[in-house]
């Protein structure tokens, strides 16, 4: 179901000059999934990611994840996405990232959603700082043919209700550009314009789960 990501992944281009490796991604005895974004002295920083060999629609996608996300440096990006191939379009983005700033309030949690086409209609977006109480989260959006509802919640949550710090609905000025089609979801942990962390230290993130549920 799950394709892991080479160097030679044509559609990682835009994500900038970052080598991905096979060797980032392996799943332990109890199934959870691993990414890491680590160093060798042979090949340098090496990033991770995974996408599925199948494509989701309108539904609702949840992940549980395991990590100080909220703590990342400032050249490490979380990805949690739908992505149908072309830059700029039909992509509903969460992402753990601070894009380079080192200011220490500069928001480190985002929500994206790129148009349905090219044309004259911006991606809508929304991040925030978020300070954790631990390293469980849960993040899930809920996509409909009229909007695309975000949230994050503390710990590992079945309910869209406990334990909310973010949330985001598209505005409904975004109704006639909001994706369609299908697309494949993807899980990546990354280096910002393939830049190393800041700090020097290699990363790894655990995915205890992802969820697709159909409307």
């Amino acid at each position: 179901m799950w394709t892991i990501s080479t160097t030679m992944s044509i559609f990682l281009l835009a994500l900038g000059p970052n080598n991905w490796s096979s060797n980032n991604v392996w799943l332990d005895n109890d199934n959870n999934l691993h990414l890491k974004l680590s160093y060798s002295s042979t090949t340098g920083w090496t990033c991770a990611e995974v996408y599925t060999n199948v494509v989701f629609s309108y539904g609702t996608y949840r992940w549980f994840i395991e990590g100080a996300i909220d703590k990342l440096d400032p050249n490490v990006v979380l990805g949690l996405f739908t992505y149908q191939g072309l830059d700029g379009t039909n992509e509903i983005d969460i992402e753990a990232a601070r894009w380079g700033q080192k200011k220490a309030r500069a928001s480190n949690l985002f929500y994206t959603v790129y148009p349905k086409i090219l044309g004259n209609t911006q991606p809508v977006s929304t991040g925030t700082l978020i300070s954790l109480q631990g390293t469980y989260t849960t993040h899930q959006f809920t996509w409909t043919s009229q909007k695309i509802s975000f949230q994050s919640q503390h710990g590992f949550q079945i309910s869209p209700n406990p334990n909310i710090f973010f949330s985001y609905q598209t505005p409904d000025s975004f109704e006639s550009s909001v994706p369609n089609g299908t697309a494949p979801v993807h899980m990546n942990l990354w280096a910002f314009q393939g830049k190393p962390p800041m700090n020097g230290q290699e990363v790894e993130i655990i995915i205890h789960g992802f969820n697709y549920t159909q409307p």
